[in-house]
């Protein structure tokens, strides 16, 4: 009886236990579960706001990243936190009930700062506009006004005003406008004085208006408090998951114990139940450590990276990237990528230990970042050379490769900090020597890359609401001082109808997709307008042009509807694109000939000029720089290298034209000198509708 009633207690008591395992398998496999998904979650969005805000401001410069990449970022930033504010434990777990008030704040926060976004780049769109006009448009003030006039005085003081302005992101310097510009209007004008001085204070007026309210909104963006209340969710949400976990030991203990005075099946169940909570524990210490650290190498990670600063006093950092490390993981694969990325992260390891006074992290790709604190850049500049010597003057080997790494670092105690060396480190692979460099206030860039993306703007509005237009100008016969053909010149019609020329606008589009849109206006808009002209007319490509099947393939079928245009057209291929692969160019060129087309060398004489082109290229014209031309009848070297282009163009055959010819004496050497046509303001300015020469 006793053994029945001893073996029912122990079977009793081991149903329990079991119940109890089953009961914290569950729970625990829930925690993890959930813990994992939220936590990655808030990573997600963490670095979602991370790439939005710095891809504002390097959009420009990286032109797959430009607005396609802060769009897809931006609308993530919302559907992230919508699913964190959706998750089941969110919304149904009572404990977690405080997190739901913080994550609603939180998407509130989200939505304000994008449309923040929207507001900054719409308003960035008019003070860059006025701006451009007043800074562009000095020049012509010392056409219409006496030097020391108080008309230009005060149109000088305006410019300046504006320009500091800008330069400082500072509205104080326009306080002075309301000023200048009631002196401007008391004094006396012409008609065309009178027009111009108009266009002045329109744009003194808007900036004056307006620009306290952009400088307003960029500090706004670049003081987002967004970065603050992601962290406290994050945070609260690690400390009330903590609670869980303090929760589920001493759940673990009562079972311990309970299984400690059962039978041996009970004995048995503890065991195993003591092996479960050692997976737990490790469990969380791998969340915890993968939190904390980089996966591959074991360093710090950005997110740790991003905690530590607001730990440090005084930081500063410097910021390590290996040289042409995308290049290296293109060539060798990404193993072999990776097993340097470890070995030049054990060297680094062992240069910072835990009792060296810099901290070593790697954010991200082939960049890692050294932390000090209250160390000056000196001090600073000597690690950086004792780590460019421990990572370069080794050989990495990788089965049978032998590699040897170049670095570049850069070196900041501005903050944001990571943000600023970056910069700088750009700044460095345009320099020819050296591969360290301190931020400073000169290098900042952002200045620029605002400017881009407020042009990138422009440039998108102008091609969605076609505002992108072809204008022509004559080219003359120098003997007959007739009108031969036109050439093609891209502008951009603002919303206010005024024009922008090409240097205003084709450098930026020129780094992003919109330039091929250009193109492709330009094409289509030039053969329609001179499918019922009997003039020639010439359009200019570059290599990236002729790299695109896309635009060959709209030539061709434009060419199709209109089969009479192709006699008709010249292709001007720009000699300062360096046109590097020469067996495309050539294909492109046979194929065109075959359809009529003549071909052109644009802008030859400028800067690099490859003389082997011409011999290899069925060139029917070249086109001799403006550069040159402008100064031909000053300068002696000016008329020599024109001299000299001219031998060339004889001895192949060909014709020439001449650019920015500006007054007779020019057109009539250049007559003298034996080229055939030319173009320029003396014979007529470009227009958006044809006009013949009398």
């Amino acid at each position: 009886m006793g053994s029945r009633y001893s073996t029912f207690i122990a079977f009793f008591f081991g149903l329990i236990a079991l119940s109890l395992l089953a009961y914290y398998y569950h729970i625990e496999n829930d925690f993890r579960t959930n813990y994992k998904t939220i936590s990655a979650q808030f990573n997600i969005l963490q670095k979602d706001q991370e790439r939005v805000s710095y891809g504002l401001l390097q959009s420009a410069l990286f032109a797959y990243y430009n607005q396609d990449v802060i769009a897809k970022d931006r609308k993530n930033l919302k559907v992230v936190i919508k699913k964190i504010s959706q998750h089941p434990l969110i919304q149904n777990d009572k404990h977690y009930r405080p997190l739901k008030k913080n994550i609603a704040e939180l998407q509130v926060e989200i939505s304000n700062y994008i449309e923040l976004i929207e507001r900054y780049l719409m308003i960035n769109a008019g003070i860059k506009n006025s701006m451009v006009f007043l800074s562009t448009h000095e020049v012509n003030a010392r056409g219409l006004f006496d030097i020391g006039s108080d008309t230009l005085n005060y149109i000088h003081s305006i410019i300046d005003s504006v320009v500091q302005a800008k330069r400082l992101l500072d509205n104080s310097y326009l306080t002075q406008l309301p000023e200048y510009n009631k002196k401007l209007l008391n004094l006396s004008y012409t008609e065309e004085q009178d027009f111009y001085i108009k266009l002045i204070l329109t744009h003194t007026n808007y900036l004056e208006k307006n620009y306290p309210l952009y400088i307003e909104i960029f500090s706004q963006l670049m003081n987002s408090p967004l970065r603050v209340k992601l962290e406290t969710a994050q945070q609260q949400f690690e400390d009330l998951a903590q609670e869980d976990v303090a929760f589920l030991n001493i759940l673990a203990i009562s079972l311990f114990a309970l299984i400690f005075i059962a039978t041996v099946i009970i004995i048995f169940l503890l065991h195993r139940s003591q092996k479960e909570n050692k997976k737990l524990l490790m469990l969380h210490k791998h969340l915890e450590f993968t939190l904390k650290h980089d996966g591959l190498t074991g360093l710090l990670n950005r997110h740790s990276y991003d905690q530590s600063l607001s730990e440090v006093s005084n930081p500063a950092i410097l910021l390590i990237n290996i040289n042409r490390f995308k290049m290296f993981n293109e060539f060798y694969g990404s193993e072999h990528a990776d097993q340097l990325l470890v070995e030049v992260s054990s060297l680094l390891k062992q240069k910072f230990a835990p009792e060296q006074e810099g901290t070593c992290y790697r954010i991200g790709g082939d960049e890692f970042v050294i932390v000090f604190e209250k160390q000056n850049s000196q001090y600073i500049e000597k690690i950086a050379g004792e780590i460019n010597d421990l990572l370069t003057n080794r050989d990495y080997l990788f089965s049978d490769i032998r590699y040897t790494a170049r670095i570049n670092m850069a070196i900041s105690q501005v903050k944001p900090l990571l943000e600023t060396a970056d910069m700088a480190l750009k700044k460095l692979k345009d320099r020819p020597v050296g591969n360290i460099i301190h931020y400073t206030s000169k290098l900042d860039i952002r200045d620029q890359i605002r400017s881009n993306i407020e042009i990138t703007q422009i440039l998108y509005d102008a091609l969605n609401e076609n505002r992108i237009i072809p204008y022509y100008q004559p080219i003359i016969n120098l003997k007959t001082r007739e009108i031969v053909k036109y050439e093609a010149l891209v502008r951009l019609k603002m919303p206010d109808r005024k024009i922008l020329s090409p240097i205003q606008f084709l450098p930026v589009a020129q780094q992003t997709p919109l330039y091929h849109e250009i193109t492709r206006v330009m094409i289509a808009k030039t053969i329609e307008y001179f499918s019922d002209k009997p003039y020639r007319f010439s359009i200019n490509f570059s290599m990236s042009d002729l790299e695109d099947d896309d635009i060959i393939n709209i030539l061709i079928a434009q060419f199709a509807a209109h089969p009479d245009v192709a006699t008709r057209m010249d292709i001007e291929l720009l000699e300062s694109e360096m046109l590097t692969d020469m067996a495309k160019v050539k294909n492109f060129i046979s194929e065109l000939k075959k359809l009529g087309c003549g071909i052109s060398i644009d802008d030859f004489g400028s800067g690099y000029s490859n003389f082997s082109n011409l011999t290899e290229l069925e060139l029917d014209v070249i086109k001799i720089d403006g550069s040159l031309i402008k100064e031909i009848n000053h300068s002696s070297q000016h008329y020599k290298t024109v001299k000299a282009i001219m031998g060339l163009v004889t001895e192949m055959g060909t014709e020439s034209i001449a650019e920015f010819v500006q007054d007779e004496a020019s057109a009539q050497l250049l007559s003298d000198l034996g080229v055939t046509y030319a173009q320029g303001y003396y014979f007529g300015k470009p227009d958006e509708f044809i006009v013949d020469i009398e």
